[in-house]
């Protein structure tokens, strides 16, 4: 079990000193004028806002801290795979206005290669999760500044990362069908990421959405 979980963090260490590394090489103004994030000209720090929480991140060692929730408590100051997706986006992505449009994760490009694992780890997770908790889903997303959408018997669309979006779907289960679900992305998206790290995107925001059941629940 030992080896097991270390090998799993050195999975995960890997690409993030990687693309650290590419962080740390760039000119951070090139980085705020490439993908438009605000930059401070006296401290030097990023300011994005991630899954509705703002946060400043310096450059080059990415000290990442939330403005108006403890650190401790914050996703991107603690999940390294989100810590990972935002290095990506500021390394190798393009940003652009979404048009409103949503797509589907085979419409992503290389999504059709990825889908089964995709909708294995975070699909069916998302159904699993909350297909009998819709009340639940509702004040979770209501939380994450969600705005209604109307697909299946739920929806809400949220911001991620910037002017990227997610919506979540869910259909309830009953006597005769079980709860299904399905998770679309903004036509900006493809520029951002690449098909293999929705399942990633889609792992940091499940993984918040647990941590919240037993609070919302109380």
């Amino acid at each position: 079990m030992l080896q097991e979980r270390y090998e799993k963090h050195n999975l995960e260490m890997q690409p993030y000193h990687h693309y650290l590394r590419e962080y740390q090489n760039m000119d951070p103004r090139d980085i705020s004028r490439h993908l438009e994030i605000p930059i401070d000209e006296n401290t030097g720090l990023f300011q994005v806002k991630f899954m509705e929480r703002n946060y400043t991140v310096s450059h080059p060692d990415l000290e990442i801290h939330c403005l108006g929730e403890e650190d401790e408590k914050a996703v991107l100051c603690n999940d390294i795979h989100a810590k990972i997706l935002l290095l990506r986006y500021f390394t190798e992505g393009d940003r652009m206005e979404g048009t409103g449009n949503l797509l589907s994760y085979r419409d992503l490009p290389w999504g059709e290669v990825y889908y089964r694992q995709f909708y294995g780890r975070c699909i069916k997770r998302l159904a699993r999760m909350f297909g009998n908790r819709l009340d639940t889903f509702q004040a979770i997303m209501e939380g994450l500044k969600g705005k209604k959408r109307e697909y299946g018997d739920i929806a809400y669309e949220f911001q991620f990362l910037d002017k990227l979006k997610l919506c979540f779907i869910l259909w309830a289960g009953d006597e005769e069908f079980t709860p299904s679900a399905q998770i679309l992305f903004s036509d900006n998206f493809p520029l951002a990421y690449a098909a293999e790290d929705a399942a990633y995107i889609g792992d940091v925001v499940l993984d918040y959405m647990k941590k919240k059941i037993i609070a919302v629940e109380k």
